[in-house]
């Protein structure tokens, strides 16, 4: 019996050391000390990360909106102090607040997913529920595009309590891209100096970008583009959790132009 227990704990510490040899030998293979990761300077994030919000109160509803006028954000309810009549008369769904979006022909905003969450301690009798939109221009996905609805169910049915919205007008955008995600692919590598694989994960999708100009407005681009999830980088990993940082890149689908690259 104890030979046999002496059996497996060898072949448990067999096991430990070979994990962690294929943990160590991709640490190393991530960080090639010989990179020239030092070199590269990363195009930043062609964003204004300075952008101003106004909040107004428009129909009971608390509505933060941009520079440009664009809804960001709805409260209707705040728990901790407003009335539960307030909840009550609440809006119930993203139609009832659609008016807030003034969007062009082939803009669509499509349910993708709902999940319910934990009641909230000062309503306990009133469980959470969560709505994802996601919006498209002529089938392609607009980034980030995400909206965000929260409500909570009443015997009455669901009253929205906030709604979180990144979505943008698109106006007579050719989605038509004039190279194939392998130029794309491309780009990325040469920028990188390294090999084209083509298993990069290569994504189209309508991207807006931002800049502000000398009179302090703001200057917003938006392109058809191909996101791009590249290589691992050469930096040190978590070796916690045996994971390498990756490069990731935008490339305009029509000039070839890389916008974007960070990790």
């Amino acid at each position: 019996m104890e030979s046999l227990k002496r059996m497996f704990k060898n072949v448990r510490r067999l096991l430990q050391a070979m994990l962690l040899m294929v943990c160590l030998t991709f640490v190393l293979t991530a960080c090639d000390d010989d990179s020239d990761s030092t070199k590269l300077d990363p195009i930043q994030a062609p964003f204004v990360v300075d952008e101003k919000f106004t909040t107004t109160v428009e129909n009971g509803m608390t509505i933060t909106r941009d520079e440009s006028g664009r809804v960001t954000g709805v409260y209707t309810f705040r728990p901790a102090e407003d009335g539960i009549d307030k909840l009550m008369n609440a809006p119930t769904s993203f139609e009832d607040i659609s008016y807030l979006f003034q969007l062009s022909e082939g803009n669509e905003v499509r349910l993708e997913r709902t999940w319910e969450n934990p009641a909230w301690e000062g309503l306990p009798d009133f469980p959470q529920y969560s709505e994802v939109y996601r919006q498209y221009y002529k089938g392609v996905q607009v980034a980030p595009g995400d909206s965000q609805l929260n409500y909570f169910i009443t015997p009455q049915g669901k009253r929205m309590q906030s709604a979180y919205f990144s979505i943008i007008d698109v106006k007579d955008l050719n989605v038509k891209p004039n190279i194939t995600e392998k130029r794309a692919r491309q780009v990325l590598a040469d920028y990188l100096d390294v090999e084209r694989d083509d298993s990069w994960d290569c994504q189209l999708w309508i991207r807006e970008y931002s800049s502000r100009k000398e009179d302090g407005k703001i200057q917003r681009d938006i392109r058809l583009t191909y996101f791009i999830t590249g290589p691992y980088a050469p930096m040190e990993p978590d070796v916690w959790y045996c994971m390498a940082p990756r490069y990731y890149a935008e490339v305009d689908a029509h000039s070839g132009e890389l916008i974007r690259v960070n990790m």
